[in-house]
C-alpha cells in the first residue's frame, strides 16, 4: 500500500525545505520515498539512521516499513516504544496490521476502530473491511487452546527478555479469557501480565 505513504512524503518535503538542519530531514525524505516505490529494507535503513539523528518520529516509520517486511512482532515493538505511532492515523493503521499479523486481533480490533476517516477513504475503508473479518472470529467464545497459545507466547517472549511484546500477548491472552463463560486462565494471565510491569525483586539482575 505505497500510496498511503504519499501524504507523508509531501509532509517530509515541506519539513526538509524549511528546517535548516537537513540531517535526520534528508533521511525522513529519502525513505518515505523508498517507502513510496516499495523497497521497504532501503526505508528502514533511511528511517533508522534519521532516528539516530534525532528524529523522534522516524520510529513510526521504521514500524511501518517492518510492517510490510513481515517482521510483525518488531514492528509491534517498535510501535510500543514511546507510543511511536501517535496521533497519526496512518500509522495508527500499520500499528493495527502489526498486532493483526502477530495473531494480536483484540489489540487490531481496538485500533482498526480508532483509524476513522482522519487516515483517508482509501485506508479507512481498509481499516473497515480488516475489521468486519475480525468481527466473525471474535464474535465466537475463543478456545481454550487458544488462550494456552498466547500465554505460552507471552512465556517466550519473557525469556527472550522483549517485555512489550511479551506484554503484547499477555494482554491478548487476558482479553479472550475475559470472553469465555469459565474465565479460562484468566487469573493466570493477569499474573504473568503483572509480573511484566512490576519491579525485580532486590539485588536481582
Amino acid at each position: 500500500m505505497p500510496a498511503a505513504m504519499a501524504p507523508l512524503l509531501l509532509a517530509l518535503q515541506i519539513l526538509l525545505a524549511t528546517s535548516g538542519q537537513p540531517g535526520g530531514a534528508e533521511h525522513l525524505l529519502a525513505g518515505a520515498q523508498a517507502f513510496r516505490e516499495g523497497r521497504y529494507e532501503a526505508a528502514l535503513v533511511e528511517f533508522r539512521v534519521a532516528q539516530r539523528l534525532g528524529a523522534k518520529e522516524a520510529a513510526g516509520y521504521a514500524a511501518a516499513s517492518l510492517v510490510k517486511l513481515g517482521r510483525a512482532e518488531e514492528a509491534v515493538e517498535v510501535f510500543a516504544a514511546a507510543d511511536a505511532a501517535g496521533d497519526d492515523a496512518v500509522l495508527g493503521y500499520y500499528r493495527a496490521i502489526a498486532c493483526h499479523d502477530a495473531r494480536l486481533y483484540l489489540c487490531a480490533d481496538r485500533l482498526l476502530g480508532e483509524v476513522g476517516e482522519r487516515a483517508g477513504p482509501r485506508i479507512a475503508e481498509q481499516a473497515r473491511r480488516t475489521r468486519a473479518a475480525l468481527a466473525a472470529e471474535l464474535a465466537r467464545e475463543p478456545a481454550r487452546a487458544s488462550i494456552d497459545w498466547y500465554l505460552g507466547r507471552c512465556a517466550e517472549r519473557r525469556a527472550d527478555r522483549r517485555p512489550a511484546l511479551a506484554g503484547a500477548y499477555c494482554d491478548e491472552a487476558v482479553g479472550l479469557a475475559t470472553r469465555r463463560g469459565d474465565r479460562y486462565h484468566l487469573a493466570e494471565a493477569a499474573a504473568e501480565r503483572a509480573a511484566l510491569t512490576s519491579p525485580p525483586p532486590s539485588g536481582a539482575r
